[in-house]
């Protein structure tokens, strides 16, 4: 069965390489640049913080317009920020 299996994956694996191999000679016979993707993690990490901050910014943002918009003069259906 486990041999089955790795004959399927390296199908596949071949597959996968013919294509990216044939979308590239394409893009080379066009006469176009290829460019390699950057992979830096350090990078992509300050990417999500930066993102992460952004989000509760507007979350907080978003937390103080519903509490203006529900303010009736009194604490109730207020939240907190």
């Amino acid at each position: 069965m486990t041999e089955i299996i790795l004959v399927i994956a390296v199908g596949l694996l071949c597959i996968g390489s013919f294509c990216v191999g044939a979308i590239v000679g394409q893009t080379v016979s066009k006469g176009e640049d290829i460019e390699l993707p950057s992979i830096n993690p350090l990078e992509a990490y300050r990417k999500h913080e930066a993102k992460k901050e952004a989000e509760a910014e507007q979350n907080k943002i978003d937390t103080i317009m519903q509490n203006i918009e529900a303010y009736n003069g009194t604490s109730a259906g207020q939240k907190d920020v």
